[in-house]
């Protein structure tokens, strides 16, 4: 599809209410996604029998493995082979959609806090849900016509990129192109490749991670420059492909992996150098969260690893800059958790040191 023929489908014009709703949206740019965006994925079947469902799984748990890991690579992983191949079993619910021109589509919700826990007793990533998110400013020029995606213009190719984030549980915003957005930002900083403009215009989204993009045509096919910017990174790749949504899905998956390698929390085997720590009371990722950072800014703590996930309790391997009983008297100085007393078979290697705490009542 030429950029030309895009951009004669376009809305020339939106309601008001809706461009001030679009503003609404565009500057909160970090949260939590919902579950199902992470641990749900939706592909197509030949059929409904049961071959063709359970063939569905198995493709519909590689989505969601990437969408956690967040790297393709972890599917070229021997530890995740067991999983890929009972995927069936990991299945909460699933049910038949319409995804047009008569296919057939299935979508499936997998146990998402088992697939987490099992990818990180492997000691493989696991990207939260609490995702900051993606700025984009993409310029593309075809047969002399120049459009910076944003409020009215591109809608269809800011859908295209929508459907790729979803794919990888990304949260994107677009610059609302208003008359800051145009007088900072122009589309010879996005094919000149400036990034310093492009990052102060972001600023007013409070975005931590921009992606600057440039697309052309080049001959028959369309080659894009990516480039994922924040105060202390710059990753630049180009891509190439027979077609605009080819640059586009391919650009944006890479630069997913890119994100998922740097902010996805690594699976870690404790050693006798690490404490466990054990937290009960830990039944959903906000709470879950909001332990490990708060663990993580006691001074005492050097280094703090999700370790296992278990119903109603989450396992941390932290490095401390002292004993377990430094760790002790610190939570007790604070209002968030408080000490516990030790299971019966504590989790994890029996000479390793451990700490057992809970939310504060």
């Amino acid at each position: 599809m030429s950029l030309r023929h895009v951009l004669r489908r376009l809305t020339l014009a939106l309601p008001a209410w809706c461009l001030l709703a679009l503003l609404a949206w565009s500057f909160t740019v970090t949260g939590v996604l919902a579950d199902n965006r992470l641990h749900e994925a939706t592909v197509t079947v030949e059929n409904r029998d049961r071959p063709a469902r359970e063939a569905g799984f198995e493709r519909a748990m590689d989505k969601v493995l990437v969408k956690l890991s967040g790297d393709r690579q972890v599917l070229r992983d021997p530890r995740v082979d067991d999983l890929r191949g009972q995927a069936g079993r990991h299945v909460q619910r699933f049910r038949y959609v319409d995804v047009g021109d008569g296919a057939v589509g299935l979508e499936v919700r997998f146990d998402g806090g088992a697939l987490e826990r099992l990818l990180m007793e492997r000691g493989l990533p696991v990207w939260g849900a609490n995702r900051p998110g993606l700025m984009v400013w993409l310029g593309a020029v075809h047969e002399g016509e120049r459009v910076i995606l944003g409020g009215e213009e591109g809608r269809e190719l800011m859908e295209a990129l929508e459907r790729v984030a979803d794919e990888r549980g990304l949260q994107l915003v677009f610059p609302v192109m208003d008359l800051e957005d145009r007088a900072a930002v122009n589309f010879a900083d996005l094919s000149g490749g400036f990034h310093e403009p492009v990052l102060r215009a972001s600023e007013r989204y409070s975005a931590r991670y921009v992606a600057a993009v440039y697309v052309q045509p080049r001959g028959d096919a369309w080659s894009a420059r990516w480039r994922l910017l924040s105060q202390d990174l710059r990753e630049d790749y180009q891509i190439e492909s027979d077609s605009l949504e080819g640059v586009l899905d391919e650009g944006l998956q890479t630069l997913a992996d890119l994100l998922g390698r740097r902010l996805a929390i690594a699976g870690l085997l404790p050693t006798e150098d690490h404490v466990q720590v054990v937290v009960e009371g830990v039944d959903d990722m906000e709470t879950y969260q909001m332990v490990r950072r708060y663990l993580s800014e006691l001074s005492v703590v050097v280094e703090i690893r999700p370790y296992r996930l278990e119903p109603d309790r989450a396992v941390f391997v932290t490095q401390l800059r002292g004993s377990p009983r430094d760790l002790e008297r610190g939570v007790r100085l604070g209002t968030v958790l408080e000490m516990a007393e030790a299971g019966a078979e504590p989790p994890g290697p029996g000479a390793m040191a451990s700490v057992n705490l809970r939310l504060s009542r």
